[in-house]
């Protein structure tokens, strides 16, 4: 038996590249104006994993990262801008009068929600396929709302962890250890199981074009 076919060893070497994929990830996010570009490249490399189409890892991320810097990067400061708005009108909600508030919070919420889903898809887009940062952004809003299904179990799959996270001191102690060794990774090859799923059927030749 081939040693790379046993199951504890290949589940070992998972882990450790999903380690080392959360490391880069986290590394060439420092800047803070370059998680989008990050991102991508995580999607690059995910979506193949969960295929077992990967080559090397830290090469194929690092390629990724060069390869869509300028466009990935574009996208994340229009996304910091609606982020920013959001997080501004979140925080006047105590000017405006009480019967209003809870509506206000409620859609916030539904927008932040949304904007979740949107980044989620349009970075692995653009780590999917070659297109102007306009269609990319089209298409991710429409996916949001055409493969709502899929997009409620990304919400879940990426705001879950972060309200774990949150939710007491000791919670928020086990996850800095969670997100610094594999929490970013992880959440991208769950997201990429699904992401893959829709990619392929919008990569399925129309059978009408094929008459």
């Amino acid at each position: 038996m081939n040693l790379l076919e046993n199951p504890i060893v290949r589940g070992i070497s998972r882990i450790a590249d999903f380690v080392i994929l959360n490391l880069l990830w986290l590394i060439c996010s420092l800047p803070i104006i370059t998680i989008g570009a990050s991102t991508t490249a995580l999607y690059s490399v995910m979506l193949k994993l969960v295929k077992n189409e990967e080559g090397y890892i830290a090469k194929g991320f690092l390629k990724a990262f060069k390869e869509n810097f300028k466009q990935s990067t574009l996208m994340w400061l229009l996304f910091i801008v609606l982020w920013s708005i959001l997080i501004i009108d979140f925080f006047s909600l105590k000017f405006m009068p009480e019967g209003f508030a809870p509506i206000f919070q409620v859609l916030f919420l539904v927008m932040g929600s949304l904007l979740v889903g949107m980044q989620t898809y349009a970075f692995s887009l653009q780590a999917r396929f070659e297109n102007s940062i306009k269609n990319t952004l089209k298409n991710a809003l429409l996916l949001v709302f055409a493969k709502l299904p899929y997009t409620l179990l990304i919400l879940i799959m990426s705001i879950g962890p972060v309200i774990a996270t949150m939710w007491t001191i000791r919670t928020l102690m086990l996850g800095m250890l969670f997100w610094f060794f594999v929490g970013a990774a992880l959440i991208a090859w769950l997201n990429s199981l699904l992401l893959r799923h829709i990619f392929d059927k919008l990569e399925e030749p129309d059978p009408q074009e094929t008459v």
